[in-house]
């Protein structure tokens, strides 16, 4: 009881603040609109605040009430703490709803707008993070039999339907368009969550195919039991996959024409994916190698290649999720910028690969040639091995798409070179990979003058730089070779996109004008023919005139008696 009554105090002052902060937002709106973004985001950081503060609480009650095992021997202080998080940030978070509630209805732009989305955002992400964590430890709870599953249980109930209940009233109150990065950041969450999941069923399915006699007859694995991943992978990608569903299928994949979608696909879905499953194929390929070229650590093929079911399995799903994302850029016939991206991304990710492996060789061959161990011993040759596997992995990826740009470069130089997606491509490159080898130089020329003036240079000190050596040989490759490019394409002139303008025509049928102001304007062009039109002519180099004019993008064209109406519309 003296634990509560101590937060009565602060009790006090929050509820004298609010009261406060209520009234000098009366007088400010009356007079003033300045003071508005402070009071707006007062409410909602108060408003978040006070929603983390009461779920914590109501879950750790929750979590407590349902650990009958643990109840006697629980916290008693955790106890007290939730408790105080239940009651004195209940009624305050009754209260600053009451306030926020009052505030839309009396403007409703309120809900508009940076500060509302941001807290609303946020409240979802964390809701969603702790809500999907404690699912799977809940199921994990389940396989394992362990006595937790009480506390686990009731944060999944709380946080879920806190999660629930912040995108029930976010999505009533925030327009869509505003709320909408939340849907892309839980797809992202929750097809990371199914990517893992995915990894340990077919992880737990190699692992129980490589333990059997004809293989390693390692240990044998229970088809559920807490050393096989199966049971808790299976169940992470049900549970994931279906609030994939929700925030991907349902929401963020419904509008594929903005910025956020293409940005998202292109970097987490194509890129992200394809870093993952060819960091994966190369270790499993580096496996294969050491066991038969190189000096495995174990002489026992269970022991090696233990790891391997997991580094196939998430190759397996890395591919899969890069094919998937893939598919939903457009593949039209006419090669577009989003094409364009694609290839440059993939390519710029397999060469930045290759490069890196490329500084393993060398940083291996300084090894072997300033230490005891020759280029034979066990250290040396493994780390080849390894990058040897990157450079066959990434390098035809590179060479597949780089030569594919390169023939299109060649066959259309004036669309290709004059591409920004290219331009940006060879600058970052040469830009990146030249502050790189610059930076590579410094560490070499330090390291030598600082050998020189201690008087202790020799195969030490060059053994130092081997790093820096590996770094300052790859990127200088890298950005000699597209600078080299970009000294031959620097002169042509690079074009941006223009954005098309959707021109709706209402009037007679003209297919002259039609297909001349396509042709003129090159505006996308549909037509829609009135029934009362039938003494009316279009007037067509007026009607090309107002449209190469106007900075609208959708345009509603009628054609009536008094004259040409334009009106422009939105979607």
């Amino acid at each position: 009881m003296s634990i509560l009554l101590s937060f009565l105090p602060l009790l006090i002052m929050i509820a004298v603040v609010v009261l406060v902060i209520r009234k000098v937002s009366k007088r400010a709106t009356s007079s003033s609109n300045t003071a508005q973004p402070v009071r707006l985001f007062f409410q909602y950081a108060l408003a978040f605040g006070l929603f983390m503060i009461v779920t914590v609480g109501l879950a750790g009650l929750l979590s407590r009430a349902l650990d009958v095992s643990n109840i006697v021997n629980a916290d008693q202080s955790s106890l007290a703490s939730n408790l105080a998080f239940v009651v004195v940030g209940g009624p305050l978070l009754a209260g600053i709803t009451i306030w926020l509630r009052n505030s839309l209805r009396e403007n409703p732009s309120e809900g508009h707008g940076l500060i509302p989305t941001f807290f609303a955002t946020l409240a979802a992400i964390v809701s969603l993070l702790v809500f999907l964590s404690s699912a799977i430890a809940a199921l994990h709870n389940v396989i394992s039999g362990d006595e937790v599953l009480g506390s686990t249980l009731g944060r999944t109930i709380v946080w879920g339907t806190a999660l629930i209940l912040v995108l029930k009233i976010s999505n009533s109150v925030i327009p869509k368009n505003d709320f909408r990065i939340q849907y892309f950041v839980g797809s992202f969450i929750t097809a990371l969550a199914a990517l893992i999941g995915l990894v340990q069923v077919l992880g737990g399915v190699l692992a129980l195919l490589l333990s059997q006699q004809t293989f390693f007859d390692t240990q044998k694995l229970a088809l559920v039991s807490p050393d096989n991943p199966i049971g808790i992978g299976l169940g992470t990608l049900v549970m994931s996959g279906a609030l994939w569903i929700y925030y991907w299928i349902k929401n963020a994949n419904t509008n594929k024409s903005d910025t956020l979608w293409l940005a998202y696909v292109l970097i987490a879905g194509v890129g992200g994916t394809l870093v993952i499953a060819i960091t994966s194929l190369s270790i499993s390929l580096y496996q294969v190698l050491v066991w038969f070229v190189g000096e495995p650590t174990s002489q026992s093929a269970g022991e090696h290649f233990a790891s391997i079911p997991q580094s196939l399995a998430t190759a397996f799903a890395g591919f899969l999720f890069w094919w998937y994302h893939k598919s939903l850029l457009p593949n039209e016939s006419e090669r577009t910028d989003v094409q364009r991206t694609y290839e440059y991304l993939v390519a710029a990710i397999s060469l930045i690969a290759s490069a890196i492996g490329i500084s393993i060789v060398i940083v291996a061959l300084i090894e072997s040639l300033t230490s005891q161990v020759q280029l034979a011993g066990a250290g040396a040759i493994n780390t080849l091995l390894g990058a040897g596997t990157v450079i066959v992995v990434a390098g035809p990826v590179w060479w597949h798409f780089w030569s594919r740009i390169q023939t299109i470069a060649r066959s259309e130089p004036k669309a290709e070179l004059s591409s920004p997606v290219r331009r940006i491509y060879l600058f970052l490159l040469f830009g990146v990979g030249g502050i790189v080898a610059i930076v590579s130089l410094i560490t070499i020329v330090v390291q030598l003058f600082d050998g020189i003036l201690s008087s202790n240079l020799g195969a030490n000190t060059f053994s130092e730089m081997r790093f820096a050596i590996g770094i300052l040989i790859s990127t200088g490759i890298v950005a000699g070779y597209h600078w080299e490019i970009y000294r031959h394409e620097k002169s042509v002139e690079v074009s941006f996109a223009t954005t098309v303008t959707n021109v709706l025509l209402v009037g007679p049928n003209s297919p002259a004008l039609i297909q001349k102001l396509k042709a003129t304007t090159g505006a996308r062009v549909s037509f829609l023919q009135r029934a009362d039109a039938s003494e009316l002519v279009w007037p067509t180099e007026h009607v090309i005139e107002l449209v190469a004019q106007s900075k609208e993008h959708d345009l509603l064209i009628l054609l009536e008696a008094t004259g040409v109406k334009v009106v422009p519309v939105t979607r």
